[in-house]
């Protein structure tokens, strides 16, 4: 194992300010427990565990990996599972003439799943999809949660590799905080929980989740109760963290800014929408602070990152429209 202190994205510009990035501390490859330790879990700092990990969910959930693709293959083992019901949610682009694209591509999908054989998963979907487009044409909000089976995320993907063009694709469809225990078995044994996981604390698990996504895919700035440990399967993420009290002073300058107490908030529903979403990407992503310390991992297939107890921190995907990305966390203590 050797450590560096550099990443690949130190600094950004704006129009307003130039934001210097602090590189999260990095390892590459494995690591030994006591090495994790010393290294992050006890000084409670992130680290980015570059070709950490080689967790099977990536070469048994996916046949393709050409990155330059929209799409991927999904293997026949996850397949063989589509009908295991997930969470999911679903980002429609803001403004009238997005909003109109994002409806078109859903009814796109839809006129696709009927040609498609005749099968109760195609007519399942097809219904789903339309619940989805009566929703998003409603204008009440650009986020929705909801269950559905695997097979919906598979078939988005599928569709996606047939049409020419990213716009014409479905994007931030997102498999988001389902956790890991509720998978079938056979899937889960995917996702075997890291060594440093189940040994650096206590051992306890307090949840895990699975990330499995259409590009972009977004989380704004937020905080966790318990550490976690961030593992990249497919595709790539970028990841900026602040330390607990300078996340705290981000959140309240947006709360305050929109006249709302600024109490901490999770990751909520409140957050993935509307003037507190817009306000929390600006400072984080758009123009950040050049007085704040924001530290910066960008993670490829293979990378974990150590994101302490109440850190806060944002994540993005990083490529192609429309390309699947994958990611799976463990919080523990």
């Amino acid at each position: 194992m050797t450590t560096s202190s550099h990443s690949s994205h130190s600094s950004h510009s704006s129009s307003h300010n130039v934001c210097k990035f602090q590189p999260v501390n990095a390892t590459n490859g494995s690591i030994h427990v006591d090495s994790f330790r010393s290294l992050a879990w006890e000084p409670a700092i992130p680290a980015h565990l570059r070709d950490f990990h080689r967790l099977p969910a990536m070469k048994n959930w996916i046949t393709d990996r050409d990155r330059e693709k929209r799409s991927v293959s999904f293997g026949q083992k996850l397949e063989s599972f589509s009908g295991a019901v997930v969470s999911y949610e679903l980002i429609t682009s803001p403004g009238a003439e997005s909003s109109a694209s994002s409806s078109n591509c859903l009814r796109d999908f839809q006129a696709w799943l009927q040609t498609r054989p005749a099968q109760e998963d195609s007519r399942l979907l097809c219904a789903l999809v339309g619940q989805l487009l009566e929703s998003t044409e409603s204008g009440q909000s650009r986020f929705l949660q909801f269950d559905a089976p695997l097979s919906l995320i598979i078939q988005a993907s599928r569709f996606n590799g047939s049409r020419y063009s990213p716009s014409d694709c479905i994007k931030q469809l997102y498999i988001a905080q389902s956790d890991i225990r509720s998978l079938p078995p056979p899937l889960g044994d995917d996702l075997p929980v890291p060594e440093v996981v189940a040994r650096a604390g206590k051992g306890d698990i307090y949840s895990s989740s699975i990330w499995l996504g259409l590009q972009p895919t977004y989380t704004p700035l937020h905080r966790d109760p318990n550490p976690n440990l961030f593992c990249q399967l497919v595709g790539s993420k970028a990841v900026r963290l602040l330390r607990p009290r300078a996340g705290l002073s981000v959140f309240q300058d947006v709360r305050r800014s929109l006249g709302v107490p600024g109490n901490p908030r999770f990751r909520g529903p409140e957050m993935m929408d509307g003037p507190e979403r817009e306000g929390l990407h600006r400072a984080i992503w758009v123009s950040p602070d050049a007085e704040r310390e924001i530290w910066e991992a960008v993670l490829t297939p293979g990378d974990a990152l150590f994101i302490p107890q109440g850190w806060w921190h944002s994540v993005r995907s990083v490529g192609h429209e429309a390309a699947l990305n994958a990611s799976a966390n463990w919080w523990f203590r």
